[in-house]
């Protein structure tokens, strides 16, 4: 049973209904907050008053503060864990008569704000998770939180679950290397956490230090051979002798470079035209073979060592070095097959495909801290990225139809001509190609830059607030596991010093390993141990 203490009679409180008139419900029901406490506005305009004539009152203690309030105020709210006899009754102190919770203050105090006035309002000093936490203590759903307090409440939370999921991603978690390893200890068991820290952590280890950094300059010159192949400096002249005719039929292909030395091809014995190619330099060929190499072991390694590797496929990152092996392979086999092929525009889909090599830039992410929470910005502003190019498609549909008609049809020729300039002008780049030359051009032109300094307006902060919010927590993560390591080598350190003072005795220490004593960090502590 609830303990109470009593001042007067113990009957159960009453209900009374009054109606109210009047159009301001807001400010009757402030009114009716202040003189009648636990007082309520129903839709039909009646006001529902719950008033106790009891005089029992309860005493609690939430984390050293004293609380005393009504018994009939904790029944109103039959559903909280206020109301619940078997509850308290775990938490009451005979010896002092109260109702002892190790909780917070502050969000009890908020919470008996509610029973008594109807609003649940959060400390300003009380972050959403810890809120959270103490709402589901007290068994009251986060939804009776009034709207002022939700918007910071709500945003806590989302930030937190945000900062979790990076988290996650970050450190790589589809290897746990804490989890024990289920069944026989083998050697593979063993190794394999070991191996996966490092290839995934390169703070791990000077091991996986080695590796990060050889991996990364593998990463670098892949790029560079991607970019390097597109410049005329990092190519040659080759001559192709393209037959008319053959005696069997087949056509052959001779190939000679600006020297003058023959290439080994297959013999062809008709003559034809000479037509000269710009080939791609055999080192940078060279040098693809080698990364290719490189990053196939490295995928394959992943997916051993990796306990959840359907997981590991479908990640980010997986997809992203599957999609960079993949045309890779492609091209190198095509061409393999068919030498000819590289210079037939009949096969166009091998230079799309290479489009896709773009992506070993990415593989830059895991080296670059930057990178990464750039992507996760983009993706936790994916609603603010979506409604601002759905304002940049309306604003772009309305002044390219309003440029069309205003101004000269030989600049502007059709809407979706304009479509160009209504981008470019929303976005403040303005090329210069495509401009008004009328006065209601002008006109027009003014609203479309105008609207597009809004649009950016708009949208910028969020994406700005994201990747600052991402920088910080990735930064002080970085600085903790620092931290933790620093910790736990001193730590190492100071139980080898008192290990090897043991073994020694003090007894029988000698001049010789009072130096191997002294560089624990805890040498001090020893010496009064020992005494």
């Amino acid at each position: 049973m609830l303990h109470t203490r009593t001042n007067a009679s113990t009957d159960k409180p009453d209900n009374f209904a009054m109606p109210v008139k009047g159009r301001d419900d807001g400010k009757n029901r402030g009114i009716l907050a202040a003189l009648l406490p636990g007082a309520k506005i129903q839709s039909d305009g009646k006001v529902v008053v719950s008033v106790g004539t009891t005089r029992e009152t309860v005493i609690f203690n939430v984390g050293g503060t004293r609380f005393e309030t009504y018994k009939s105020t904790l029944k109103r709210q039959p559903d909280f864990a206020l109301a619940d006899e078997n509850f308290l009754r775990k938490h009451f102190r005979k010896d002092v008569g109260d109702y002892f919770f190790d909780r917070d203050p502050d969000m009890f105090k908020s919470i008996l704000n509610y029973l008594r006035t109807g609003e649940l309002h959060l400390p300003s000093n009380i972050c959403g998770p810890a809120a959270k936490a103490e709402l589901a203590f007290w068994k009251i759903q986060d939804d009776l939180i009034e709207r002022c307090c939700w918007t910071d409440y709500n945003s806590w939370n989302a930030t937190v679950n945000a900062l979790n999921q990076l988290e996650h991603d970050r450190k790589g978690s589809l290897l746990d290397s804490t989890e024990s390893e289920e069944g026989e200890k083998t050697t593979w068991t063993k190794w394999r956490p070991r191996l996966w820290m490092i290839i995934n952590d390169p703070a791990s280890s000077r091991t996986a230090k080695i590796y990060g950094w050889i991996s990364l300059m593998v990463v670098a010159v892949s790029i560079f051979s991607f970019m390097a192949e597109t410049h005329p400096s990092f190519s040659y002249s080759l001559h192709r002798n393209i037959p008319t005719s053959s005696s069997n039929g087949t056509a052959y292909t001779n190939y000679s470079d600006v020297n003058g030395s023959v290439v080994p091809v297959n013999v062809s014995t008709s003559t034809g035209d000479v037509k000269t190619e710009s080939v791609t330099h055999p080192v940078l060929a060279v040098i693809d073979i080698i990364c290719l190499a490189f990053f196939t072991v490295e995928f394959i390694c992943r997916l051993c060592l990796s306990r959840r590797r359907l997981q590991y496929l479908t990640s980010l990152m997986g997809v992203i070095d599957l999609l960079a092996l993949i045309p890779d392979y492609i091209e190198l086999i095509v061409y393999n097959v068919n030498p000819e092929l590289q210079f037939d525009g009949s096969v166009d889909f091998i230079s799309v495909l290479r489009i896709t090599r773009v992506l070993r830039i990415f593989r830059l992410v895991r080296h670059v801290p930057g990178l990464w929470i750039l992507i996760y910005t983009l993706r936790a502003s994916f609603k603010e990225l979506l409604l601002m190019s759905a304002f940049l498609l309306v604003g772009m549909l309305v002044f390219s139809s309003l440029i069309y008609y205003v101004d000269d049809h030989k600049i502007f020729t059709s809407i979706p001509h304009g479509f160009w300039w209504a981008i470019i002008t929303m976005t403040t780049v303005g090329y210069g190609d495509m401009y008004p030359t009328t006065n209601l051009g002008y006109l027009v032109g003014s609203f479309c830059a105008l609207s597009g300094l809004l649009m950016i307006g708009f949208s910028v902060p969020v994406l700005v607030n994201n990747f600052i919010m991402y920088y910080k927590h990735v930064q002080f993560a970085l600085e903790e596991e620092h931290n933790k390591k620093v910790r736990e080598k001193e730590a190492s350190g100071g139980l080898l010093g008192m290990m090897t003072k043991g073994s020694t005795g003090r007894k029988e220490c000698s001049p010789e390993t009072v130096p191997l004593n002294s560089l624990s960090p805890n040498r001090n502590n020893q010496g009064v141990a020992d005494v």
